[in-house]
């Protein structure tokens, strides 16, 4: 891409900067993948290129965590680079992560986007003041990483099947990781069985309780944590 006959890191820090600043760009060279666009797909191909034999296989799933203004990424496997774009108020502030091949961004009034290529750590960033994420692009040399969008709020999923005999399946949205209890009761209030009890990670987990122990009848389960309760109905017919 800089015309020096060598793939290396340098090439990527103008086509980095070509995504953030646009200007002008060998876009020959930089279109490595052959699609007929420059981003941060691109990117991660040189990156392949450059890292040759590397190990670790290539992350299929990706999950954004933040909290307390820091930004961070759980992934199943290595990540090529990651783009996000970030909107804020005029006083926003942000350092990113210097345990990357490449990390970069540019503050356009009240939005950020920023390129982060071959992170060595789940840290991504950490930001001055509040800020909504308004798109994330995770990539690996096989394309587009499936991105689980972080929860917002403490929340239990419609059990399904409803009405079920003997298992039913639920999820539990969980916005600040900490401990967190999922009870079931009879309709007279009593404890009839504990699904889970103890610390959830930021994450929507699934769990499935299985009732082939009780009497049909209905049930209530309760989801409790530190960021609230949700409670449903749920109905077992044997």
């Amino acid at each position: 891409v800089n015309d020096d006959d060598a793939v290396n890191v340098q090439d990527i820090v103008l086509i980095v900067g070509y995504i953030l600043d646009g200007g002008e760009l060998d876009l020959e060279c930089a279109d490595a993948n052959g699609d007929g666009t420059v981003n941060v797909q691109d990117i991660v191909v040189i990156v392949n290129q450059i890292l040759g034999g590397r190990t670790t296989s290539d992350a299929t799933e990706a999950t954004l965590n933040i909290a307390n203004g820091i930004a961070s990424l759980e992934a199943n496997g290595f990540v090529g680079a990651v783009q996000m774009t970030l909107s804020h108020e005029s006083d926003f502030s942000i350092e990113l992560t210097n345990k990357a091949m490449v990390a970069d961004y540019r503050i356009n009034g009240n939005s950020t986007t920023l390129i982060i290529v071959a992170p060595e750590s789940n840290e991504l960033f950490t930001a001055s003041d509040d800020f909504t994420v308004e798109d994330v692009i995770v990539a690996n040399a096989n394309g587009m990483v499936d991105f689980l969008e972080t929860p917002t709020e403490f929340t239990l999923s419609k059990a399904y099947p409803n009405p079920f005999n003997p298992s039913t399946t639920l999820e539990v949205s969980v916005p600040v990781e900490g401990y967190v209890s999922i009870s079931v009761y009879n309709v007279m209030g009593q404890l009839v069985d504990m699904i889970h009890s103890g610390n959830l990670t930021i994450a929507t987990h699934e769990f499935t309780w299985n009732a082939s122990s009780l009497t049909s009848g209905m049930y209530f389960v309760r989801a409790e944590s530190a960021s609230g309760t949700s409670i449903q109905k749920i109905m077992l017919m044997k």
